[in-house]
């Protein structure tokens, strides 16, 4: 046998609450930045304001882009430390952060928002 069955036994062996709560803690910082897309395009759409099609593009990238990062960092950390998933799911956050930054500059830069 090798050294991986003793270190999946150890893993499977922990109470799962940790991650369970892990999960549901840094789940709220990610849902925060799916609202923070959602009520951008809200204000922008409720000044009379539109998209482009290059700017559809981009909110739907910045609104899917929590989603892809929350799932990364979950089966990243899934089965190591909880400190490496901490670290996973903050670096998720701050990646999420940076894309959702990026679009709003793109959104400037290519006249994605139209009158």
């Amino acid at each position: 046998m090798s050294a991986d069955v003793g270190t999946s036994d150890a893993v499977a062996s922990r109470p799962p609450w940790p991650r369970i709560a892990l999960a549901v803690v840094f789940g709220l910082f990610y849902a925060y930045d799916v609202w923070e897309v959602v009520a951008s395009a809200v204000q922008i759409l409720g000044l009379g304001l539109g998209f482009s099609a290059i700017g559809w593009i981009l909110m739907v990238a910045a609104l899917l882009a929590p989603f892809a990062c929350f799932a990364a960092a979950f089966l990243i950390g899934r089965r190591r430390g909880l400190l490496v998933a901490v670290l996973a799911y903050v670096t998720g956050l701050a990646t999420s952060a940076v894309l959702f930054l990026s679009v709003t500059v793109l959104l400037g830069a290519t006249s994605a928002v139209v009158v």
